[in-house]
């Protein structure tokens, strides 16, 4: 019984360790992509929309196979709601037309 503890225990310590990971890596990639000057990233959005996506997938996956994801989703809602609002200003005075070509 005692043995079935501790493995349980192991096991969801290590399930928390790559939550953790993949939302340091998450809200790292945030960092990094909102330093970016804004022509920049006009210029390579459809790449940072894609690494966007590919890091929150990832990052999904990890939080919907474990149980302990609540400590970390503060932490994703912020890091998801800069990268919203950096969206927002980067694209805010463009008035070209075809806008959403840069937000497929």
């Amino acid at each position: 019984m005692l043995l079935v503890i501790i493995m349980s225990i192991s096991c969801q310590t290590k399930s928390e360790k790559r939550i953790e990971i993949a939302t340091i890596d998450y809200i790292h990639f945030i960092d990094s992509v909102t330093k970016y000057q804004k022509e920049e990233a006009q210029k390579n959005w459809k790449t940072i929309e894609k690494d966007f996506e590919k890091k929150l997938n990832a990052l999904n996956l990890r939080i919907d196979s474990s149980e302990g994801k609540s400590e970390f989703e503060g932490k994703i809602d912020s890091a998801t709601e800069k990268f919203e609002s950096y969206r927002k200003a980067v694209f805010k005075d463009n008035i070209d037309p075809d806008v959403d070509l840069y937000l497929d």
